[in-house]
């Protein structure tokens, strides 16, 4: 059960940040005016948070086995 529940955890880990990050650095671009730089900024800082989430989740499982 652990298995399953962590393999439909991982894309969401990976993916929510992502798209969170994009669409908060397209509206703040609007916002400023400063074409797709703070998206671009915001994308790859939720890149960065999505793989150290999924990084949490397979050391969590790997130490409770």
């Amino acid at each position: 059960m652990g298995q399953f529940a962590l393999l439909f955890t991982i894309p969401f880990a990976m993916s929510v940040p992502l798209i969170l990050g994009w669409f908060l650095g397209s509206w703040l671009d609007t916002v400023f005016g400063t074409g797709p730089y703070i998206a671009y900024f915001l994308l790859f800082i939720g890149t960065v948070a999505g793989f150290r989430e999924v990084y949490r989740l397979i050391k969590r499982y790997i130490d409770e086995q």
